[in-house]
């Protein structure tokens, strides 16, 4: 720490030196109309805060230029490098045309179907980086993010995140002189005074708030619009001023850089930027940015960015980093001529995927309708001029709705999703990248999302070997494979089962899902997830266990003695025995209650009656058979739930008629009053062992199953009953 605070103390020593040195410096915080950017030596490493990586941002003083101010500063001692401050634009602003139909540019991409699927995001966090959102709008106001540490509105940073008051969001913005008098910004001091100011009367403007509009507007609310996704929580970062003079809403990006950087760490989950800087300018492309956007990468923080409106080859940043997997540039679709390519998008390497941007309102009528400003116009909504600011949100709201169905999955998957999902792009005539992997497809996307499954895994209720199989499958299609993994002494399991839309007959809401492990089912399917229930189950313990009996109980046996279990009603010796396989020879029975601890009563078909010792088979009672071999078939009985059996101390054969459930499950009622019990496998002539209270790794079998004989050294008297 005292190393950390010595470079920061540098830093700032050099900050000021060079404030100092400026010509033209003046105390108070600077206003100019220019500025550039700068990055000091000696910041700290990302994913530091941009200010404490040392980057900061300087307002040119008159008499000189950005370059020559930039020039000069990276002359001096401690700075790594300085340049003229981008200036970033709106992709198209808003204007007064307010048409009610979004069918006709939302039906083609399934969002009905998919709103059948999920609407609720309200655990999504979208940060929108735009002029800023009107938070007294109806159609908006339930879906703003709030930071509850930093709402009292009393001048002061209260949770020490740099940006004071920010209740809804915050405001990144350089007051230049232009902004001080066309907007009314007093200071450069980020702050949450992020309301939507950019519009007039008569230019109703609004550009921030229709793209929160078109991400998330208040869906079956019975008034105004529908949001992609009904219920999301809106994070508000201004990043572009009022539009002075009408002129489109600008921004530096420096503070682009600031915003993604709060996002990140205030915790969004999608950042949307509908605006770009001009295409072709390497200028535009600034350490700051960056370094934002890797530390958004390194968090897993989906940027999604307009591609520009100009119509031709060169996307703007931020949409032009496609070396950052986390941005995802988005072009846009006419939706009046089949989604293919909109003249006015731009294109070429950084476009991602596409959206409807809607057409000119000199059209066919089908623009891209949303929220305006509610101070200047009522009902406060309206046609929205077309560009990629209206098709970037779209996209940002697929991105939500798969979130929300499935919040356990990873970046990389989320964005595999949206672009495995897409509707394959039109070629567009330049031949150029338009569209990237496609015009998404929201109801595809839900479809997608796979449902994910992870935990601990038994096979009989106890550990299986590292390495068994654990397989989703769906009316017998399999959707999701995996294997066992040792972790702490548990066998544990990842499970992701895939969509209707990657595996045809695969997960959707109503199917079930059967869940084996080692071959062996699951007792119960498990439901796909119903409408706007999440996709994922974590620490949800998976046993394979043996199918239940059909029609017939099979009863396999080994040459020499076998244990059985006899399932027909109490009947005399040797009637009993009509079903039996041919080649038996003697019948034993075990007695607890006989003198001595115990004994076996025995029956020798063909010796005198005087030799028996054994006269009757009683229904649900265990023998041993002496054989060759063979097969006993059953008609599977219906036992009256509840069954009671006495046992006595010591040794006791009974035949489960129980659930299939857990040993200590089935013999609850005799809980406490037995050490052992013992099951047999006749073919293989092997005793196997369950221990009550020791760990579940020692035992042999961890269940028992019904029409089984089991073994049970009771401690005491005890009367099992069975359900």
């Amino acid at each position: 720490m005292a190393k950390q605070a010595i470079r920061i103390l540098a830093a700032l020593a050099l900050l000021v030196a060079i404030l100092a040195a400026r010509p033209g410096g003046d105390p108070g915080e600077p206003v100019a109309e220019d500025w550039v950017r700068l990055q000091l030596a000696g910041g700290q490493e990302a994913p530091a805060s941009l200010e404490t990586q040392g980057f900061r941002q300087l307002p040119v003083p008159e008499g000189t230029t950005p370059e020559a101010y930039s020039a000069w500063l990276e002359s001096q001692p401690g700075v790594l490098n300085a340049s003229p401050d981008p200036i970033v634009t709106a992709a198209a602003g808003p204007n007064d045309f307010y048409y009610r139909v979004q069918r006709a540019y939302l039906e083609p991409l399934g969002a009905a179907a998919a709103w059948d699927i999920t609407t609720d995001a309200q655990e999504i966090v979208v940060a929108v980086l735009d002029t800023g959102i009107d938070f007294r709008h109806r159609d908006l106001v339930r879906n703003l993010w709030q930071n509850p540490n930093d709402a009292d509105n009393d001048g002061v940073d209260d949770d020490n995140n740099g940006c004071i008051d920010d209740r809804y969001g915050c405001r990144f913005l350089t007051a230049t002189p232009t902004r001080i008098e066309g907007c009314g910004y007093t200071s450069s001091t980020p702050t949450g005074h992020v309301r939507d100011d950019h519009g007039t009367a008569e230019r109703l403007g609004s550009h921030g708030t229709s793209v929160a509009g078109i991400i998330g507007a208040r869906g079956n609310n019975q008034i105004g619009i529908t949001g992609v996704a009904w219920r999301v929580r809106l994070m508000t970062l201004k990043v572009l001023d009022c539009g002075v003079g009408g002129k489109l809403p600008s921004g530096e990006m420096s503070n682009v850089a600031r915003a993604i950087d709060y996002a990140r760490r205030m915790g969004a989950d999608i950042i949307n930027i509908s605006f770009a800087s001009g295409p072709g300018d390497p200028n535009n492309d600034t350490p700051e940015l960056r370094a934002a956007i890797e530390s958004a990468l390194a968090d897993g923080l989906i940027i999604v960015a307009a591609a520009g409106n100009h119509g031709a080859r060169g996307v703007g940043f931020p949409a032009a980093y496609a070396q950052y997997p986390n941005v995802i540039g988005v072009g846009a679709s006419d939706p009046t001529n089949g989604n293919a390519w909109a003249p006015y998008s731009s294109y070429g390497g950084g476009v991602d995927i596409a959206a409807p941007g809607g057409v000119d309102p000199r059209g066919s009528g089908r623009q891209i309708v949303s929220t305006l400003r509610s101070d200047l116009v009522s009902p406060p909504y309206g046609y929205l001029p077309q560009g990629t600011s209206s098709a970037a949100p779209i996209v940002t709201g697929a991105f939500a709705l798969a979130m929300a169905r499935n919040p356990g999955l990873t970046m990389e998957e989320y964005i595999a999703i949206v672009q495995e999902s897409a509707t394959p792009p039109v070629e567009a005539d330049h031949g150029g990248n338009w569209a990237g992997a496609g015009v998404v497809d929201i109801r595809g996307v839900l479809e997608r999302v796979p449902m994910t499954l992870s935990g601990r895994v038994l096979r009989d209720w106890v550990r299986p070997a590292p390495g068994t199989a654990v397989q989703a499958l769906i009316d017998g299609v399999e959707c999701g494979s995996s294997e066992t993994v040792t972790v702490n002494g548990t066998a544990q399991y990842s499970l992701r089962i895939a969509g209707e839309n990657e595996i045809e007959g695969c997960g959707a809401p109503g199917r079930d899902i059967e869940i084996r492990v080692g071959g062996l089912p699951m007792a119960d399917p498990l439901p796909w997830s119903a409408p706007n229930e999440v996709l994922t189950l974590e620490d949800f313990t998976v046993n394979g266990i043996e199918a239940p009996p059909g029609a017939v109980v099979v009863q396999e046996l080994g040459e020499g003695w076998s244990l059985s279990a006899y399932l027909g009603p109490t009947t005399s010796l040797p009637e009993a025995t009509a079903a039996f396989p041919d080649g038996w020879a003697a019948i034993a029975v075990w007695d607890a209650d006989a003198e001595g601890g115990g004994a076996f009563r025995l029956y020798y078909p063909g010796a005198p009656d005087s030799a028996q010792t054994l006269t009757e088979l009683s229904e649900y009672e265990a023998f041993w058979i002496f054989s060759e071999g063979g097969i006993m078939a059953d008609l599977t009985p219906e036992p009256v739930p509840g069954r009671q059996v006495a046992l006595a101390e010591g040794w006791n054969a009974v035949v489960y008629t129980g659930e299939a459930r857990a040993v200590a499950n089935a013999l609850a009622s005799i809980n406490g009053l037995y050490d052992q019990v013992l099951s047999y496998d006749n073919v293989t002539r092997l005793w196997s062992s369950h221990l009550p209270g020791s760990a579940a790794q020692l035992n042999d079998f961890g269940g028992l199953y019904p029409f089984r004989v089991y073994w049970i050294r009771m401690t005491a008297p005890g009367t099992l009953v069975m359900q």
